[in-house]
């Protein structure tokens, strides 16, 4: 349960009532299908009607966060007081239905439905929110949300107008062409399955057209430090709901005249946890397993325990392998290829740097490396996707806990970029320091420009 206003940094925040696509029905039973509850509801018919209330409740509307897939968050919410409900408790269930139509008359539905059996007592204080998100395109929309009590037969039905803006002062005006208008978010999802958004199929338009040929390298720091994370999951999970929507950003860029790679590194373990060299989007079931709760903050080894002064030039070594395995590729017709490497990574700043000679590997000059810091605790909070959720006046956050993560954010990172640098030298790199959606899309943007113009 969560109170209005909460902020909530754990994207897998067991919902403690169960409610989605049908999944509150019992399991031995067939689960109802969108369409299948759509052809059971008179909705065209109440549609036909016009606007009706028949139970309480309240319908909010907003489309106003850009999310770090560097996707626009549309959310509908449909409030209902408690009590309204618990009084229909021998009902069976509630059946919400929702449809999104958008200026060309495509449409998207969604549907709610809770067991009415499931409701507490204790929810006659209470106000029962009921919410749906999607990642939506500029434009007018036409959303009609209905509500039914098929075994009373009572019904409420609400259409109005939606407008999502436009993102202001856009750097990459094209990236939604030829995505969905909106694509609701499944709610079958948790942990990292919802912070990668694996249901969502829609791919950003991302052209890379370069004067010479590239070989990109997208390379993540999946290193679960306990350093860095204190042993906290929280702040570990806190890292990958922004690192993750980022590295499959990266991985969807369209290299016209080259190849991209993809792999993920633990820097403290050292050795790479994921890879993938096939140019094509992210295998997130392979990604998935290297996720695991065995591989968390909270594992500490005893080596690690022995050894506190950890080191993060595996990275380094990593870049001088890919640049010297290059030199041996067969020299094929026209011109050299440049390695560009995209190093997304956690603050470094508890990390000891030792002095290293200069990286020599005979091909320093075609390298260029953009290393994107993701300041963890700067950043806005994504809110737990419970689809339906209680809003009692009454619940107190736990302070203690408030103060503990207050205490642990004011120190800030400054993401150690210089020492990074050096570790790096000669090797040319351009360091970015990200704490929002926002400035990862500035970022993108003189990414694509500049290696366009390389």
């Amino acid at each position: 349960m969560a109170n209005k206003g909460v902020s909530n940094f754990l994207y897998y925040l067991l919902a403690l009532v169960v409610f989605s696509y049908g999944l509150a029905t019992p399991l031995q039973a067939q689960e109802p299908t969108t369409d299948s509850v759509f052809a059971d509801a008179p909705f065209d018919k109440w549609a036909a009607q016009g606007p009706r209330q028949e139970v309480p409740w309240k319908v909010h509307m907003s489309a106003d966060r850009l999310s770090f897939h560097q996707r626009l968050i549309a959310t509908i919410q449909v409030e209902v007081p408690g009590p309204e409900l618990l009084k229909r408790s021998h009902d069976e269930h509630i059946t919400l239905l929702i449809q999104v139509r958008n200026g060309e008359g495509v449409s998207s539905r969604n549907l709610g439905l809770l067991e009415l059996d499931n409701l507490k007592p204790e929810m006659k204080r209470s106000d029962i929110e009921f919410s749906w998100q999607a990642f939506a395109a500029p434009g007018q929309y036409e959303v009609s949300v209905a509500l039914w009590d098929k075994k009373s037969g009572e019904h409420n039905f609400l259409r109005q107008l939606f407008h999502v803006d436009a993102y202001k002062n856009d750097p990459l005006p094209e990236m939604w062409r030829g995505l969905d208008a909106f694509e609701f978010w499944s709610t079958k999802r948790d942990g990292p399955d919802y912070m990668f958004h694996s249901d969502v199929e829609g791919r950003l338009h991302l052209p890379l057209t370069t004067r010479r040929p590239i070989q990109m390298e997208v390379l993540l720091d999946m290193t679960p430090s306990a350093e860095i994370f204190r042993g906290n999951y929280g702040y570990y999970n806190r890292y990958l709901g922004a690192a993750l929507p980022m590295f499959k950003l990266f991985n969807q860029i369209d290299v016209r005249n080259g190849s991209r790679n993809a792999a993920a590194l633990d820097l403290v373990q050292r050795h790479i946890v994921f890879e993938q060299d096939d140019g094509k989007d992210l295998d997130w079931a392979i990604l998935r397993k290297a996720l695991s709760p065995d591989n968390g903050p909270g594992m500490v080894s005893v080596k690690d325990l022995q050894n506190r002064k950890q080191s993060p030039v595996y990275l380094r070594e990593e870049i001088v392998r890919q640049l010297k395995a290059a030199l041996d590729q067969p020299a094929g017709h026209g011109e050299k290829p440049l390695h560009v490497f995209v190093v997304i990574g956690s603050p470094m700043d508890f990390y000891v740097f030792p002095t290293l000679p200069a990286i020599e590997t005979g091909n320093e000059q075609d390298c260029v490396i953009y290393y994107i810091q993701l300041d963890i605790f700067e950043q806005e909070q994504p809110r737990t996707h419970d689809p339906m959720r209680y809003s009692n006046r009454g619940f107190n956050r736990d302070r203690n806990s408030d103060r503990d993560a207050d205490n642990f954010e004011r120190g800030r990172f400054n993401g150690n970029a210089g020492n990074v640098e050096k570790m790096l030298k000669p090797l040319k790199i351009r360091a970015f320091q990200v704490r929002s959606p926002d400035d990862v899309r500035r970022a993108l943007a003189k990414i694509l420009d500049e290696v366009g113009r390389l």
